[in-house]
């Protein structure tokens, strides 16, 4: 598990910001696209939009977007943990219900 409390407010503005309620330790297998997961691409955890999730056979290729923009794909094992916030869909612009 991170301490994404000092990590998370100052790495990237945009999706920290809709970071107000983040759960430790849940499984790739349930995470969905809108998610905040936070990923480690060698500098520590960042939080990163789940933008889509491929399934397959024992891991799940997942598409990542960054605050700039910025997509990649990361593999993770099925079961992995990592680290979301379940708020984060609720708290985006693209939320299809008002979030006021």
């Amino acid at each position: 598990m991170y301490d994404l409390t000092r990590v998370w407010p100052t790495a990237h503005p945009g999706y920290a910001r809709r970071m107000s309620n983040v759960f430790a330790d849940e499984s790739i297998d349930v995470v969905a696209p809108g998610d905040i997961i936070a990923v480690d691409r060698g500098s520590g955890p960042q939080p990163y939009k789940v933008v889509h999730k491929n399934d397959g056979d024992d891991s799940y290729l997942v598409t990542l977007e960054g605050d700039d923009g910025e997509t990649f794909e990361q593999e993770f094992a099925a079961g992995t943990k990592v680290t979301r916030s379940l708020e984060s869909k609720w708290e985006s612009e693209q939320s299809p219900t008002p979030n006021t």
